[in-house]
């Protein structure tokens, strides 16, 4: 995916910049200049971008527009509706403001990772079971090779019993060190595997676009196919060697932790 920009900043990043606006409903004459121009009225425009087909090299309908301060959303969004080059546009705010969740320190539940492959449930509850009781226990299994993922969690009656399991940090089980960690809320993994995922991609050369579609998906943004035509999205691991937190990440939206 390509795209029309003015004053670039360092767009290789998906940053969570509350001066951030998604742009949907453009005409297809629509071009940087006129949006922002139109958009200037409301605020310092640090960046404009209209996303454009990497074939045809005709615009998808949408872009983004950065406010160099969050007042400028405000304006735009207390303005009401907006009509730019004979259409209605579609303002929303690219990265909604909430408080970042925090990381839990008590819980009883930690995370196991880099198991071997021979390991089963039986052996990670008959290992733990030293430190305390426990309530749950689970392996994340591949569902096409039905073989686990190395890793799992374990959950304990007491939250005690996790501070001293993590106090080891390394346990060994079945001749192989194996890492534990407080289990932590998708909301504070996830946006922690969207930082590692950009940095990953950036390394292997995959377009920020890429980045900017999986980002997107999440955030309800779904309804421009165009933003998300031709990259992968949700995950954002695209094929690479997953670490034992990536890939604890990979499953943390299917768990209510």
């Amino acid at each position: 995916m390509e795209s029309s920009m003015m004053a670039m900043t360092d767009s290789e990043d998906v940053p969570n910049d509350p001066g951030k606006m998604f742009i949907g409903g453009l005409s297809w004459q629509t071009t940087p200049e006129g949006l922002k121009e139109y958009f200037s009225k409301f605020g310092e425009i640090a960046e404009v971008m209209v996303m454009k087909d990497p074939t045809t090299r005709r615009s998808r309908g949408f872009g983004f527009v950065t406010f160099a301060d969050v007042t400028g959303v405000d304006k735009v969004l207390a303005h009401g509706s907006h009509d730019l080059d004979g259409k209605k546009i579609d303002p929303k705010v690219a990265f909604p403001r909430r408080a970042h969740p925090k990381m839990v320190t008590r819980t009883k539940k930690i995370f196991v990772g880099g198991l071997s492959a021979p390991t089963t449930l039986e052996d990670v509850k008959n290992y733990f079971e030293q430190f305390g009781r426990i309530e749950d226990a689970m392996l994340m299994f591949d569902k096409q090779t039905n073989r686990h993922r190395g890793f799992g969690f374990v959950t304990f009656e007491s939250e005690d019993v996790v501070d001293k399991v993590c106090e080891i940090h390394f346990h060994e089980i079945n001749n192989k060190m194996v890492e534990c960690k407080k289990a932590q809320p998708k909301e504070v993994m996830l946006p922690a595997n969207l930082a590692k995922g950009r940095a990953a991609a950036r390394g292997l050369g995959f377009p920020a676009a890429a980045a900017y579609a999986a980002a997107y998906a999440g955030r309800g943004y779904s309804g421009y196919p165009g933003l998300l035509a031709g990259y992968p999205t949700g995950n954002l691991n695209f094929c690479l060697p997953l670490t034992m937190d990536q890939l604890a990440i990979y499953n943390l939206h299917a768990m209510q932790l």
